[in-house]
């Protein structure tokens, strides 16, 4: 293609097919920025240039995919953040009748800034993801942040009012027990909450103590206290648990009975799993497991890699623009 230079009285250079095209020399169109961005938040960015290369006959450098996509990135935080200052208690009189609402913690390798060839330490630093679900919806809504405790519980009430929180809901909250979750799922979800411990991470401090309590049948002792469990006899768990609690100055990796039944013990308001099975909702967290897979870690954990805070959090929010399924109006 050929291109023409005009001149005219008052311009002397002057080229009308770049703007008509609406291109800049060395610039990127927005539907190329758009093709940039959804690879480079999917792959690393050297990957993401080759993908470029592949799909449309463009060749760029990884350094031009990783600018498109950190620009975008920083928008999509920016414009979530903007919508989590909102209050979120701000409810419809009716909603869905039981949403469930889940939330963790995931650790993510972030070095320090400084010269790219340079020895800079590396740290683990945890981040948050919260996620909503209405009953029997397939449309999960979710929330990530480096923030406070404070900051991911506004996160999880903006998610959960998106997927469908009223003032008619019942809020089905699950975790790991961790007391941050229990604890913002109180401050959060208030007198609509009802907070359940993940049954397989109650399951897998029961393993850890079946080979004291039982060490010639351990998985049928596992077994019996999870149909316990099921049916709401948590004191006959307790109870079995307790001959065999280990000695107070027991080194606390050597006492799986005293772990376990110190969870236990501590968690008896967040184990009322005949409730969660009568109204069929879930008595898992796989709902946010499968979550940190494919929202935060199928990109920020790849193998080797390590990022800057800031970027690893612009990152994650453009992902959950993404997961969200609002990528077609962020660009619109």
């Amino acid at each position: 293609m050929r291109d023409r230079i005009w001149c005219n009285p008052t311009q002397s250079y002057l080229r009308p097919l770049p703007k008509r095209l609406g291109v800049t020399p060395q610039g990127r169109s927005r539907r190329l920025e758009r093709v940039l961005t959804d690879f480079g938040c999917e792959h690393s960015f050297a990957r993401a240039a080759e993908s470029v290369w592949e799909h449309y006959g463009i060749v760029l450098g990884a350094s031009t995919v990783r600018a498109a996509t950190l620009k975008h990135a920083h928008r999509a935080r920016t414009q979530l953040e903007g919508e989590y200052e909102q209050p979120f208690r701000v409810l419809p009189a009716v909603g869905n009748e039981h949403v469930i609402a889940q939330a963790d913690g995931t650790l993510i390798r972030t070095v320090e800034p400084g010269p790219r060839k340079s020895r800079r330490a590396r740290e683990w630093k945890e981040m948050r993801l919260v996620a909503a679900q209405a009953k029997d919806s397939a449309t999960t809504v979710y929330g990530a942040t480096f923030g406070s405790v404070e900051e991911t519980g506004r996160r999880w009430g903006h998610c959960t009012r998106l997927a469908g929180w009223g003032s008619n809901s019942s809020i089905h909250a699950l975790g790991d027990g961790a007391e941050w979750i229990r604890l913002q799922c109180q401050e959060v979800f208030q007198s609509q909450g009802t907070f359940l411990c993940d049954f397989y991470h109650v399951s897998g401090y029961l393993g850890a103590a079946a080979d004291r309590c039982r060490p010639q049948q351990p998985d049928a002792w596992r077994r019996t206290q999870q149909k316990r469990l099921r049916r709401g006899a948590i004191d006959k768990v307790i109870e079995s648990m307790e001959p065999f609690v280990e000695p107070t100055g027991t080194p606390e990796e050597e006492a799986p009975v005293r772990n376990g039944h110190r969870y236990l013990t501590n968690r008896l308001d967040c184990l009322d799993y005949p409730r969660a099975l009568r109204l069929g909702l879930p008595i898992g967290s796989g709902l946010i497991e499968s979550g940190h897979r494919h929202v935060l870690q199928a990109r920020l954990k790849k193998p080797g890699c390590a990022w800057l805070r800031d970027h690893a959090d612009q990152i994650a929010h453009l992902r959950v623009i993404k997961a969200n399924h609002q990528w077609a109006s962020f660009w619109n």
